[in-house]
């Protein structure tokens, strides 16, 4: 568990590292071989892969390697916008509670951008992997104002603590 001062710490850590304004990096999953330098992953002409409960993606070898202690810290930019549990509503962003296997833009009464709504994602670990990649790039005209995380550690380990924190 980690403590209340080292959680605001590593919440200022992360929120500055999102906030990095370089040079957008490749939205990929990592079995897919690296894209020509510059070439981003639309969510037009994305496969989210298999659609499965969290628990089942909780299962795959990569997943299941992940270091889901690193990513509860990472997930403290997410939460500066998003709550996890069913009963804890929505902030600036909506509630994630259950976003395993769940189409985008669907949470009732949440105001999303014509682009998510217009993008046809279903939200997999592979889906997310390439939207915190660079969410602006991956679904143009998203509100989101998140700049993505550069590092396909990052990701995964983010990923790895959303499966368990979401459910």
């Amino acid at each position: 568990m980690v403590g209340p001062r080292l959680r605001r710490v590593a919440a200022l850590c992360v929120l500055l590292a999102a906030c990095d304004s370089g040079e957008p990096t490749t939205a990929r999953t990592p079995t897919e071989p690296k894209p020509s330098a510059g070439t981003v992953v639309r969510a037009a002409e994305f496969d989210p892969g298999p659609i499965k409960t969290a628990a089942e993606y909780l299962l795959e070898p990569e997943v299941a390697a992940a270091d889901a202690a690193r990513g509860e810290i990472l997930g403290l930019a997410c939460a500066a916008c998003h709550r996890f549990r069913a009963d804890e509503g929505t902030l600036i962003g909506p509630n994630l509670h259950g976003v395993f296997g769940r189409p985008a833009a669907s949470v009732e009464g949440f105001a999303y951008s014509p682009a998510l709504k217009a993008s046809g994602l279903v939200w997999t670990p592979r889906s997310l992997e390439a939207w915190l990649a660079n969410p602006q790039g991956f679904v143009v005209g998203t509100t989101m104002a998140f700049t993505g995380y550069r590092s396909v550690e990052d990701r995964r380990d983010l990923i790895a603590y959303l499966l368990r924190a979401t459910q």
